[in-house]
């Protein structure tokens, strides 16, 4: 349809009639209700006039409001051209002066149209529609019933511009085989069941769903798992008078097949139902779901779904093929009689095959899709380990760790083990846990029992848990002790290595000595457990000063060597030298500040470049007010209150610690000196390096300032002693 000869065609106006009636219809006021308020429009009954013919061909509807009808407008508001034969309509707005390709329902109509329960048009305009159209219904709603028509063809006809290439690469799928739904009855559903009739004396004979015989059976149970005593088959017993309808889990299969680009895995669901009272006879459904293709070489192409279409039909969509990250549980029974010709062509450099020798129940899909990415997969399934390719397809990810040297051709180098470390994996068919053991085992040169590394991997115990005690026993040692401490504790295996754990921190702290095995390997451990946490008070403080003593060992020796020299007191301070790790961690805790969580203060402390020491109010000696950094002559680095803050009240203390720096200068020995000159260096040093790296502080009432800056100018250099500048002259 042209625009410009449509617009020249003659202009349908309102017939005296339609003027008539427009002028009779008296609109009616009407009140609507909405939330919040209420709102007044008008109604007339017939909202809408029309009038039609067929012009050059061509069906020509006109369209009058009737508001400008009775003001004396006969000119339409709106006109609408329909081609038939093109399957096109075009609507064209004489008030605006534009062209519009909205159905009726969606052309934007005065309230009064939308409101009025009626629209008019003659009888041989209404007949012309519907025999012009073909439709069912005349006048407006025959109007919009074509218009649904051609917009829901047009859909049509854009969707299969894209369902058109799915459907022509599903050409390629070859039928089912012809045994399949036997397979599907057999052994794609997996469940089984005996089902007898109860009797008070014990059934003696039921009905097995696998072998399809009556078979002898012993005392069954209702809901009971067993066995077949004539197939072996895994089966449920099922008293038929309180069964009802029994229907099985719903069971993924898998169909391997060759196609033209190389293989299909088609996947399919499947359930039996078994009618109450009817055992015999079941009802076996099954369905597919997928179908994925992959190359000749076992790469991924494409994969579809059978699902619901953009709300219009129920039929195969492209997908995208398996990722390995997914988590779902694809697990299922492979038909098996595609798989051997596969596997000389199309799968011989997968594994797959050799993976569903060992695993009857696996994800195809999801194989691949780990082997894309892990290739050494391949040798793991041909290696036939099986629990190794089930975890390698769980966590694709992590399981690269196990790889000691991934570049490998080799099983052995590729695990890091030896040969004979391979056939105790295969023999007891380990998995990753297996495998650090013997990985361990490699690295310190001693092999374990396979009892001890079987029970190490069923508590989830790896080498790195040990590390603890690991240098004062041997792994056998460790699982005997283990063992019969759980036995006589009733603690679990992660219980007790956290108590033992706990205990020998709480040792290392209390200064006991953790080499002698009285110590470290306990009768009682328990009870010495629980006797530390008394001794020690807080349980936590005292496993971090634990942890913080194994690291630096002199740290608490040296406190007490320094107190000679730094502490003091005077009429309203005092300085104030801990004796223990808990004191300045609990001072942090006071405080809100960093000096008990942080390894730096205690690394400090260590090689005697600064000490950590409290300032207190000489009337509250045991209140925490000031927390100071101090170099060996009495430099004082630091010297923070809550939440690292410096109040006013810090002038006032500042008169004190000149005369407390006096005070150590006169104490000082050769050794404080030699010490202070090298903690004055690394001090230097350390503001030099923050100071071209522009360290900026992140938080606090600092926040945004430099580091470099905020420490300078806390600096309180001992003037009494023999400390240079504070920061050498740079060029």
């Amino acid at each position: 349809m042209k625009k410009k000869e449509l617009l020249a065609s003659r202009v349908l106006t309102a017939t005296p009639k339609m003027m008539k009636l427009a002028e009779s219809d008296q609109p009616v006021r009407k009140t609507g209700y909405y939330w919040g308020g209420t709102s007044f429009y008008e109604v007339y009954q017939y909202g809408l006039y029309m009038r039609c013919q067929i012009l050059d061909g061509l069906l020509k509807v006109a369209f009058f409001f009737p508001q400008h009808m009775r003001a004396g407008g006969r000119m339409p508001a709106y006109e609408l051209y329909v081609d038939k034969a093109a399957g096109k309509f075009l609507t064209y707005d004489r008030g605006l002066g534009r062209w519009l390709k909205a159905k009726l329902d969606m052309l934007p109509w005065p309230y009064s149209v939308c409101r009025s329960e009626k629209k008019w048009m003659s009888r041989q305009g209404d007949k012309l529609v519907r025999d012009y159209l073909g439709v069912e219904h005349g006048g407006y709603k025959g109007l919009l019933e074509y218009q649904l028509k051609v917009r829901a063809d047009e859909l049509k006809q854009r969707h299969k511009r894209e369902t058109d290439p799915w459907d022509l690469d599903l050409e390629q799928t070859p039928d089912l085989p012809k045994d399949w739904e036997r397979w599907v009855k057999k052994v794609g559903i997996t469940e089984n069941y005996i089902f007898y009739q109860y009797d008070r004396k014990g059934a003696e004979t039921g009905y097995c769903t696998f072998c399809e015989k009556d078979v002898g059976i012993r005392k069954p149970r209702h809901n009971k798992a067993g066995r077949c005593p004539r197939c072996r088959h895994a089966v449920t017993f099922k008293a038929l008078g309180k069964a009802g309808t029994v229907m099985t889990e719903r069971d993924k299969m898998y169909l391997i097949q060759r196609c033209e680009d190389g293989f299909m895995i088609r996947e399919f669901r499947g359930y039996r139902k078994y009618r109450k009272g009817d055992c015999r006879n079941p009802e076996c459904s099954s369905w597919e779901i997928r179908r994925s293709i992959y190359g000749r070489n076992a790469e991924p192409l494409r994969a579809y779904y059978w699902g619901e279409y953009k709300q219009a039909e129920t039929r195969w969509i492209e997908t995208a093929p398996c990722h390995p990250n997914w988590y779902g549980d694809g697990r299922g029974r492979v038909y098996g009689k595609t798989l051997p010709s596969l596997d000389a062509k199309e799968l011989r450099r997968t594994g797959l095959m050799e993976a569903l020798q060992d695993n009857q129940r696996m994800d195809p899909e999801k194989y691949l899709a780990v082997l894309h990415n892990i290739p050494q997969l391949e040798q793991l399934a041909k290696a036939h380990m099986p629990v190794l390719v089930e975890e390698c397809m769980s966590s694709f990810y992590s399981f690269k760790e196990a790889f000691k040297n991934p570049g490998s051709c080799s099983l052995l180098k590729l695990l890091g083990i030896d040969s004979q470390q391979l056939k105790r994996l295969k023999k007891n068919r380990g998995g990753r846990s297996y495998l650090k053991w013997l990985q361990y085992e490699k690295a310190v040169g001693r092999t374990l029992p396979d009892e001890a590394v079987v029970w190490f991997c069923r508590e989830d115990i790896l080498p790195k848990k040990l590390r603890f005690i690991a240098d004062k026993m041997s792994m056998v040692q460790i699982h005997h002790y283990m063992r019969r401490q759980m036995r006589e504790t009733g603690m679990s295996s992660r219980e007790m290595l956290t108590t033992w754990s706990d205990y020998l921190s709480m040792a290392c702290r209390l200064k006991m000595d953790t080499g002698d095995a009285i110590i470290y390997r306990a009768r009682k451990l328990r009870q010495r457990h629980d006797e530390l946490v008394e001794l020690c008070g807080q349980k936590e403080h005292a496993l971090r000063a634990g942890e913080i003593l194994g690291k630096y060992p002199h740290v608490e020796d040296i406190l007490q060597e320094t107190k000679a020299v730094y502490e003091y007191a005077g009429e309203d301070y005092a300085v104030i030298v801990p004796s223990r790790i808990e004191e300045i961690m609990e001072e942090g805790e006071r405080l809100h500040h960093c000096v008990g969580n942080s390894d730096r203060y205690w690394e400090r402390i260590e090689r005697r470049e600064s000490y950590v020491l409290f300032l207190r109010r000489a009337s509250d000696l045991k209140k925490s007010y000031y927390t100071l950094e101090v170099e060996p002559d009495g430099t004082v680095r630091q010297k923070r209150t809550m939440y690292d803050r410096q109040d006013k009240d810090i002038r006032d203390a500042e008169k004190f610690l000149r005369e407390w720096q006096k005070v150590v200068a006169r104490r000082m020995t050769a050794k404080e000196r030699g010490l202070a000159e090298k903690s004055r260096i690394l001090r230097n040093q350390e503001f030099l390096q923050l100071q071209e790296d522009r360290v900026v502080i992140s938080m606090g009432d600092l926040q945004g300032q430099l580091l470099a800056d905020v420490l300078m100018a806390d600096l309180m250099e001992n003037k009494e002693g023999t400390a240079g500048s504070a920061l050498p002259m740079t060029a």
